[in-house]
């Protein structure tokens, strides 16, 4: 892995995100818990059938609750983190799948989209689909801590993406976004537009993006699942309102 950074002059290694221990962890339990609760079963079966039969309800019972243990491991997704990590150094990343080994420079990186799903326990589950040129790929909560991967890899983005954004914008074209365009009027969405003017502040929160009107007190909003880009999309909002607008058609 070291080799593949240097080769592709990643940089200095800063941080890893490895689902590899928490998948070992989870395979050691299974192997330990799982034995046990076939015994339990094959136990309560033959007690309900061949009785006394409270033994065997009792039995059932408690296979159920011992085996909802395994199925927490199951669920909980530990088991999904089989091979994957990703190892961030200063100029991109090297990610680790179970067949195969990617290194991604972060200036062959075009965009990425993060998408928040409601959890179990109410906590969004982030999700991250990154694009470069070979295609695209996905990093999800299986990694530990990819929330702060996610941020990691837009502001990356951001930083080579947004000059790119703002030529566009000062040579007159319009910046797509998703459901958004930026151009020298405002700001688009579905056919509405919020003139410069009657701009307030653009940001991220709470799994949306959004631009809020002045005049109206109204937001134009999408989930952050169909802007890609978003913080690119929010600083070149921020950028662009005060930034002097040259007349159409120059």
């Amino acid at each position: 892995m070291l080799d593949l950074a240097e080769s592709r002059r990643l940089g200095e290694p800063v941080r890893s995100f490895d689902a590899r221990p928490e998948f070992r962890r989870a395979v050691i339990w299974l192997a330990l818990l799982a034995p046990p609760g076939v015994l339990l079963v094959l136990s309560a079966l033959f007690y309900l059938v061949e009785g006394p039969r409270w033994m065997g309800v009792g039995g059932a019972l408690l296979a159920a609750a011992y085996l909802s243990g395994l199925w927490w491991i199951v669920r909980d997704g530990a088991l999904r983190g089989r091979g994957q990590a990703v190892f961030v150094f200063e100029d991109g990343l090297v990610r680790l799948a179970p067949r195969r080994t990617c290194v991604h420079r972060f200036d062959e990186l075009r965009s990425v989209t993060a998408t928040a799903r409601p959890g179990r326990d109410g906590r969004p589950r982030w999700s991250f689909t990154v694009v470069d040129g070979d295609g695209e790929f996905v990093l999800s909560e299986v990694l530990p801590g990819v929330r702060e991967l996610g941020e990691v890899i837009m502001a990356e983005i951001a930083q080579r993406e947004l000059p790119r954004a703002r030529a566009e914008f000062q040579a007159g074209r319009p910046v797509r976004f998703g459901p958004f365009t930026v151009d020298r009027t405002g700001v688009s969405k579905n056919g509405k537009t919020a003139p410069w003017e009657a701009i307030g502040q653009a940001g991220l929160g709470h799994g949306m993006v959004y631009v809020q009107r002045l005049d109206t007190g109204t937001r134009l909003t999408a989930e952050t699942g169909l802007v890609p880009n978003a913080l690119v999309f929010v600083e070149l909002c921020r950028w662009a309102k005060t930034a002097p607008k040259a007349p159409q058609g120059r």
